[in-house]
């Protein structure tokens, strides 16, 4: 018998009485059957609460010797001689830096030495600054709304496209319908739209002639861009910028399928300025100071500090991109990215519930893995546990400069990869290679802590002798997500567990008898320190989900049952499903508590 079949039957036998006459002999009682691992019902979100130790994790030591034994295999190349880069990995609940290593190559750079403030351009993720800082001056509201209203210039092209007679009763082949569209389509790239308003025009790359001879037609040379679609040619003014944007088709029509859009968001930019009265420079150098960000620019080229590779590399460096600032203006460095992530999943500077709907898909990629946010790209990834991990990413390009974020909320820790090196350096595959080795090597560490802390904090036989009531909370039998409940004895009566009557009611409409585990809500009760100078999570909330999945049926999702049942059985109009543990200062659980049963029960030491 395992050290979790013992706990079980002890505290059964400490909890049952004679007028209950439900067990006689403990250790005569069979073991809470249970479903096979993989066959889980986990609701979206974490399993463990985040882990708030990691600093500390003899795992993390582990992990950080097993990445750098990467990082020194010549093979992989990722310290070619032509490639300096920088990566971080952080947690927001320690407000640390966990692990940090920068390579210098031989090659001059710009910097003596790559460390934590020298800058990179960002590229794209210059994206995810763009969307934060319009929460944080504009708020979540006008997302919601059309971008009519806030640019005039659309609102004029909304009106002109409208079309009379020749039979047509509708028409979006040819024009953007742009008051279908609202703020929030543009930041999450699915409004439809084009890619670019200049840049990538073959005109730009070929005389007419050679394109002539390639097959294209001859095209009046009004519609060739004179504007932002190289480095040789000046950045275009809003008026030019709205010139080549109309001449251009849709996409798709608003809310179709995502379309990746840099004129999105200088339309973004547009909007803000009418909102708050205040250009984006303004607005994000605001934040970058609040922050302490003394190693980032949204637009202006830094004097000094900069990773500047290669022959090439002033020339990008120096790169004005006029209106795709907003997309991917931003210089910035590891140290002051890690910053700034761990102010956004920390709230620091929108209240926690925006943040929330900040970290959510908003529109799905053709593929089942991949969903799109604004602007995240968010990877759905499975644990070792079978459960299913959201990743919100966004990786960026400015030529010879590739950068990644990587945020896990659930976690609460995120990892940057800052790249730069020459045209024709392995920088772009350093970067890829980069991002995914710090997930496959650091991530089981993280989830190993959050683990081992929940064991440490939860685990355990909780007791009320005067009610006659016990519960036994394990963590990861056999390869089970979450916290286990392996009995729990109301009053002498089964509720979980062995000698659970197949007539109960919890049984007969919850299953309540054969699985269950439970998991986080973070819903909690944040209190000040004894102290008066922090704060703790006091209570925190759980659900107890029943339903291992099903056999799903050709559209049935195998785990409806899950979260269409979650709350609905009660008594009182409290859930069978709600538990609570409270906690220490130290994190440690001392009680939980399960408001149906009326029931508060004190952890056993």
């Amino acid at each position: 018998m395992g050290p979790v079949g013992r706990l079980v039957r002890a505290a059964l036998a400490l909890a049952v009485t004679a007028a209950a006459a439900v067990v006689v002999n403990a250790d005569d009682v069979p073991l809470l059957p249970q479903n096979s691992p993989g066959s889980d019902c986990v609701p979206a979100g974490p399993d463990f609460p985040p882990p708030a130790h990691l600093s500390m994790s003899p795992l993390l030591v582990s992990a950080t010797a097993e990445f750098e034994a990467l990082l020194a295999n010549a093979s992989l190349g990722l310290k070619s001689n032509n490639t300096a880069w920088g990566v971080a990995l952080f947690s927001a609940k320690e407000n640390k830096t966990l692990y940090e290593y920068y390579f210098t190559p031989s090659m001059g750079v710009g910097v003596e030495t790559v460390d934590r403030d020298s800058m990179f351009r960002i590229g794209s993720v210059s994206k995810v600054f763009t969307v934060w800082t319009f929460l944080v001056e504009a708020g979540e509201v006008p997302l919601n709304e059309p971008v009519t209203k806030y640019v005039p210039e659309l609102l004029k092209a909304a009106s002109a496209s409208k079309r009379d007679g020749d039979g047509i009763i509708y028409d979006d082949l040819d024009a953007v319908q742009w008051e279908d569209i609202t703020l929030g389509q543009l930041a999450s790239h699915s409004a439809g739209i084009a890619r670019d308003a200049t840049l990538f025009d073959f005109s730009t790359m070929f005389t007419p002639e050679q394109l002539v001879g390639y097959g294209f037609p001859t095209t009046d040379r009004c519609h060739f861009p004179v504007c932002g679609a190289n480095m040789t040619q000046p950045a275009c003014t809003r008026e030019q910028f709205f010139y080549y944007l109309f001449q251009q088709h849709p996409i798709f029509p608003s809310g179709h399928s995502p379309a990746y859009s840099n004129i999105a968001y200088q339309i973004l930019e547009y909007a803000l300025e009418f909102i708050t009265g205040q250009d984006l420079n303004t607005a994000m150098t605001a934040i970058f100071a609040r922050l302490g960000m003394a190693h980032s620019s949204y637009k202006d080229t830094p004097a000094s500090g900069g990773v500047i590779p290669g022959p090439d590399g002033q020339a990008i460096w120096d790169w004005d991109l006029g209106v795709d600032n907003p997309s991917g203006s931003i210089y910035m460095s590891t140290g002051d990215m890690v910053t700034a992530a761990q102010a956004m999943l920390q709230s620091a500077l929108l209240p926690p519930a925006a943040t929330r709907r900040w970290f959510k898909p908003v529109v799905q990629t053709g593929y089942a893995g991949a969903a799109v946010g604004a602007p995240w790209e968010i990877e759905y990834v499975e644990a070792a546990n079978n459960r299913m991990v959201q990743y919100f990413t966004k990786q960026g390009d400015v030529n010879a400069y590739h950068t990644a974020l990587v945020l896990s909320p659930e976690h609460e820790v995120g990892w940057v990869v800052l790249v730069a090196g020459t045209l024709d350096s392995p920088a772009s595959s350093v970067r890829t290679q980069l991002m995914d080795a710090l997930r496959t090597v650091f991530m089981p560490a993280i989830e190993g802590q959050a683990e081992a802390e929940a064991a440490d904090n939860f685990a355990g036989t909780y007791v009320d002798g005067a009610t006659n009531s016990t519960a036994i909370i394990t963590v990861a039998e056999n390869g089970h997500p979450g916290l286990g409940a392996q009995a729990l004895v109301s009053r002498g009566v089964p509720f979980i567990g062995p000698g659970v009557a197949a007539d109960h009611p919890a049984v007969s409409s919850m299953g309540i008898g054969n699985h269950t585990r439970l998991y986080p809500t973070n819903l909690r009760t944040v209190r000040r320190t004894a102290d008066g100078a922090g704060a703790y999570d006091s209570r925190l909330g759980f659900r107890a989900v029943f339903q291992p999945m099903v056999e799903p049926g050709t559209l049935q999702d195998p785990c409806l049952y899950m979260w269409a049942t979650l709350g609905g059985y009660r008594e009182g109009q409290q859930g069978i499903d709600d538990w609570v543990f409270e906690r220490g200062e130290d994190g440690v659980a001392t009680a939980l508590v399960l408001p149906m049963l009326k029931l508060r029960l004190g952890r056993q030491t």
